[in-house]
């Protein structure tokens, strides 16, 4: 059977959007759990056949691993979905006010920051995974607590439960599947396509994001997203990726994509279908 890669344990909202790509797409697949992001990554084209891992929050933005990763890495995009995500607290400790330590995931934490802050002077240790935050709290209950998915826990089983701890209460997670190969889809099945491309700055000068952006303005394609990240070579240079709406086989979007390669070195991603925003 083949594999599918997602940030673990068990439980983890990554898990529950591998599954719902599984569903959705009608195929089987073993789900395979890693410790961390880069790990699962990693596999794809090795130990599994695909990864499914979070992009984007809604309120926080980008998750900078898989970004980086993307600009690196020869992975496509081959589809795209939302999940609503919802946090509770949980802990062992009858008075809040005796907490002194907060397991939560680096993630997470800055979608809980408003309920963090009430907890006052706390020492917050970040985990790579909420299930992880939720086994710490449970082998280390004394003053402490954790940051979790609402229902991966049995409230009867901790003396203190917060519901609803994120600071947005239609807090939402935008998810990608990637893969080694490119999917292949019937266009005229689908209309609601996306693509994302990354345009990698081997050529930096005045005006160059500007002219980018004109390819796209002049031709009435929609940027959905633009974000710069750091090439780590010097100070002031930056790679970008976009993604558009349209797929890359449409007349207008091909033109623009040409006409940007002829000014910055582009890599497309992969074209895929939207997802629906709920």
């Amino acid at each position: 059977m083949n594999k599918l890669a997602t940030l673990g344990p068990k439980g983890t909202y990554s898990e529950s959007a591998a599954l719902k790509y599984i569903h959705s797409n009608n195929e089987a697949y073993e789900i395979e759990y890693f410790g961390s992001i880069k790990k699962a990554l990693n596999s794809v084209g090795d130990s599994c056949d695909l990864a499914v891992l979070p992009i984007e929050n809604f309120s926080e933005g980008f998750v900078s691993l898989v970004l980086d990763h993307i600009i690196d890495s020869d992975l496509y995009i081959i589809s795209e979905f939302v999940l609503p995500i919802q946090f509770s607290s949980v802990t062992n400790t009858r008075e809040v006010s005796n907490i002194d330590r907060v397991f939560v995931q680096f993630v997470a934490k800055g979608q809980c920051s408003e309920y963090l802050d009430t907890l006052g002077d706390v020492d917050i240790v970040s985990t790579e995974s909420n299930i992880e935050s939720l086994n710490m709290v449970v082998s280390n209950p004394e003053n402490s607590c954790a940051i979790v998915p609402s229902g991966s826990f049995n409230p009867d089983e901790f003396n203190g439960v917060v519901e609803n701890v994120n600071d947005y209460k239609n807090n939402q997670t935008r998810f990608l599947a990637f893969s080694k190969i490119r999917r292949e889809i019937d266009t005229n099945i689908i209309s609601n396509w996306k693509t994302s491309l990354v345009i990698l700055d081997d050529h930096d000068r005045p005006g160059l994001l500007a002219e980018i952006l004109t390819s796209f303005a002049s031709r009435s394609i929609n940027l959905t997203s633009i974000i710069s990240r750091p090439t780590k070579v010097e100070f002031g240079r930056y790679n970008f990726l976009i993604d558009i709406n349209g797929h890359s086989e449409d007349v207008s979007v091909s033109e623009a994509i040409k006409e940007v390669s002829l000014i910055a070195k582009v890599k497309n991603m992969g074209s895929y279908q939207a997802a629906e925003i709920v």
